[in-house]
Parts: C-alpha cells; structure tokens; sequence
C-alpha cells in the first residue's frame, strides 16, 4: 500500500534483533551515516533503507557497547566479558544518518541488559518542525527520562514499547493514553504484539484530545497504521477515516482480546466496597480511605430489570509502594471504580469482554486530595475492548494548593457507559522530583474536592488498609506506526 506524505516510521521494542545478536550503534554526534550497500550488518541496512525511502526511522536494537568506551564518569566495573548490552533506540534521518541514540534506562525482566550510569534525555529535530523526545516502555511509568522531558518542554515522542498489560489500571493503550493527557503531549506508542508475553498495544495519543488512533489485538500480525498527527494539542478532535484512503483513526476493535495474557495487581491491599446498586435505590455515594489516602466516590446508576447478573462492581483504592515483579518499585495512590465477576475480590481487575447486562453507569464522580510535587496523576478508564473511554466522556481537572502541597484531582464520566471495565484516577508519585502539574477544570464543575475528611469503613469486609510524519503544517503530521510480531524473541517485556 502507498503511505502517502509519511515522514516519520516508528518501530516497536524488542523485534529487529535480540541478545544473541547485538549491533554496535555509533555515536550521534557528528551524524555518522552506517549505510553501506554491499554491508550484511542490520544497522546498515536500515540506514540504507532510510535513505532509499527519505523518511525518518525509529528503531529499537540490542546495542553492543565496549566497556573501553565507557565515560570516565561511570564508576561501576564492567563485566568480564568486556562489554555492555544497551536496548537501544536508534533514530535516523532522511539521509541515513544517526542523529539520536536513547539507551532504556528502567528495565523490565531484561537479564544480561545493562543501564547507563544517569539516565540519558534524548531528543532529535526533524525537518518538518517537530522537536521528539524518546524513551522506552516501562520508562513511561518513572520520572526520569520521561517526565524530565516534558518539565523541558517537550511535547511529542516516539515510544517503541514491549508492553506486558496488567488491568484494571495498566493495560497498554489505557496507561499510554492517560500518560499523555495528562502531560497534554503528543505520544507516538509502536507496540509490539507478541501472543505468548501477553504483549500488545499501539496508538497516537493527542494530549487532552485522547487517541487519535489505538488498538489492542490477540492477534500476531504484522502491519503498518499510517495516522495524521496534529502538531497543535487542543485543536483537533480526531474523526474516523476510512482505512481505503491510507490513514488509520479511531480505537480499532482488535481479534482475539480474550486470549491476551495479562499480569494482575496487588488488589488484596486496596480497600474495596462492592456497589450494590438495589441497596442505594440508583444513587450510591461514600468515602473511603486506604491509610490516610481518602476517596470520595459519588455513582448513579440504571438496573435493568430480568438481565443476568454479569458484572459485579467496586469502588477501590490503594495508596502505598507496589513492586512491579521485583524489578522496580513505585508509589501509585488509586481512586478507582473496578469491575469483578462475582462477589469475590479475587475475580476483579480481570477482563471481560462483554457489555454489562444488566448495570449501566449514568455518572461517577471520583475525587481525591494527592500530594502534589513530583505526582502524575491521570485520568484512567478501560472498555469492554481494552480501550480508555473517549475524552468527550468525562472530565478531569487537578487543582493545586502549593502551601499543602497538594491537589484536588477530580474525574467526572459525564456520559452514559455500559460496557465499563475500569475508571478512576492513577498517581506516580515521584519523590524527589520537582514536578507539579495542575490541569485547570471546567467553569461548570466544582473544585471542592472531597466533601469531607471522615473515613468509612470497607462495608463489605474485602480488601485491605513504524510512524511516519506527514509535511502538512497547518493541519498536522502525517505518522506511521509498525506493528511487528516477532518469531523468536525474549518474552515478558514491559
């Protein structure tokens, strides 16, 4: 198919080669071009490729680096082997050469990879206008590379991502999406999609416009999404385009969904209450509190009479430290409606791929007072296809009180949703790291926040304390994102 005005491809992690088969990437700095066409070398070929097609690449490779050039700065010994293993995002220009070189810096289930000494911040200009930054995957979830980058005043990435999904709060596209709008940044996400790892996840996410494209499969496939990007955040709303006409939009329905293998949470140390909707005569309201950390939930609701009862409901919530496998560890505060399969806490955050039956949610109002210096809170919702719910559906605003040091978060679903998974509100909170970002509500809605500061009890008794950019200026660029299923690659990536 012919892409028509593509600029920049974006591949994803972790599929052009592995570990046992590492290429040696130079040095940006004076833009060295690795194309030789008589060269067997990997690196060459891509570089050869980006000349031939004139465009822009972003690709992911296992980088081999000689521990003889490692800066003097880097105390740590290197290995007897001589040498280190980055994952490496390689970025080439129009020409073939290395223009930018980002080594992931927070790893996930990655043996024999090693990190840079400090964190790198990388980003590259283009030609059309766009200054990108670039970082990795599980680099999404830390405050060092990515949000450094936007406190520099970044505003569109490329992100190649191997992304293990773990609802209800942090399947693929739903965490992408809620990551840039909160940020009101542009985020290019090149997933790979890999059955076995349980790995997918792909999308254009415009800041508070949400996806401008995302899709979440079971399905192994290799395949190229052309999408326009605007440049300008707040100016676009995205619209379908048919596939016929080379571009892609929209949250595309993928094959599949329910054979995607996927992580769960810690939920046994969230404070959860089951809703039970015939109890509160269609209004439900209560605060609840995990420690100190309270959330003040507000739901109306419509229960259709002779369904079955498929979907059961929480309110849930969590602030404290969570490992993410034992390879890092981060401290999330969580106000969030869950959807379970019974009564059981065991059987929440699982997906399920169905409408509700017989349970429909005409508005939640979650609300919750978080520590504001170094948190990211964000918006964060999961349908019935693994998508976040559109942005005309709810609102979401942060008030920040400097002399607390806190902020007054609020997600309101404004709109009617039967098919709901997830929603609520996820927080990185990054300690010693100056980051405040408050988002301005509405003039309609309030900036209260909780309504009061005494905690109720857990009722129930469960719980505990390939992108191109396109060279229109005025309306935005044109990108393509590469989907790739890998053969024989390491599994498990985040």
């Amino acid at each position: 198919m012919c892409i028509p005005l593509t600029d920049i491809i974006v591949f994803p992690e972790l599929t052009l080669n592995t570990l046992s088969d590492p290429v040696y990437v130079p040095d940006p700095l004076h833009s060295p071009v690795p194309c030789r066409e008589d060269s067997p070398e990997l690196l060459s070929k891509l570089s050869c490729l980006a000349a031939e097609a004139r465009k822009y690449l972003v690709i992911n490779l296992s980088e081999i680096f000689d521990c003889e050039s490692v800066p003097a700065e880097d105390p740590r010994p290197c290995g007897p082997h001589g040498f280190h293993r980055y994952n490496t995002n390689v970025v080439l220009d129009r020409g073939g050469a290395v223009i930018a070189r980002y080594r992931k810096f927070n790893l996930f289930r990655e043996a024999g990879t090693n990190v840079t000494y400090e964190p790198e911040f990388v980003t590259f200009e283009t030609d059309f206008g766009v200054t990108f930054g670039v970082f990795t995957c599980f680099d999404l979830l830390f405050a060092r590379p990515a949000l450094e980058l936007v406190k520099r005043d970044v505003r569109d990435f490329v992100f190649p991502a191997f992304w293990t999904s773990e609802p209800p709060f942090l399947t693929a596209v739903q965490i992408f999406e809620g990551w840039a709008y909160a940020n009101n940044v542009n985020l290019i996400a090149a997933g790979t999609n890999y059955d076995p790892a349980g790995a997918t996840g792909t999308g254009v996410f415009n800041g508070r416009n949400g996806a401008v494209f995302s899709l979440m499969t079971g399905e192994e496939t290799k395949k190229l999404y052309a999408v326009r990007v605007p440049k300008i955040r707040g100016s676009f709303i995205p619209k379908p385009e048919p596939p016929s006409d080379g571009l892609y939009s929209g949250r595309m329905h993928g094959k599949f969904l329910e054979n995607i293998r996927m992580g769960s949470d810690h939920l046994d140390r969230f404070t959860t209450m089951q809703i039970n909707p015939e109890r509160y005569h269609d209004k439900i309201g209560q605060i609840i509190c995990n420690g100190e950390f309270c959330c003040d939930f507000s739901a109306t609701v419509t229960v259709l009479p002779d369904r079955e009862l498929t979907h059961h409901y929480r309110f849930a919530v969590f602030d404290g430290v969570r490992t993410f496998q034992g390879y890092a560890d981060a401290h999330v505060s969580i106000c969030g409606v869950i959807t379970c399969r019974n009564e059981s806490l065991a059987s929440c955050g699982l997906p399920m791929n169905e409408n509700s039956n017989y349970l429909e949610f005409n508005e939640i109002v979650i609300a919750g007072r978080f520590i504001a210096n170094g948190t990211l809170a964000m918006p964060n919702s999961l349908d019935d296809m693994l998508h976040s719910l559109d942005t005309d559906r709810y609102r979401f605003y942060s008030v920040w009180n400097s002399s607390t040091n806190q902020q007054n978060v609020q997600l309101t679903l404004v709109d009617t949703v039967a098919n709901l998974q997830t929603f609520g509100i996820y927080a990185f909170n990054h300690a010693d790291f100056e980051y405040v970002n408050p988002i301005e509500p509405p003039p309609e809605t309030t900036t209260e926040g909780l309504t009061g500061d005494s905690k109720e009890s857990d009722e129930d008794g469960d719980g505990g304390g390939a992108s191109t950019v396109g060279a229109s200026r005025m309306l935005g660029v044109l990108l393509l994102v590469l989907l790739v299923s890998p053969e024989l690659r390491l599994s498990g990536f985040l």
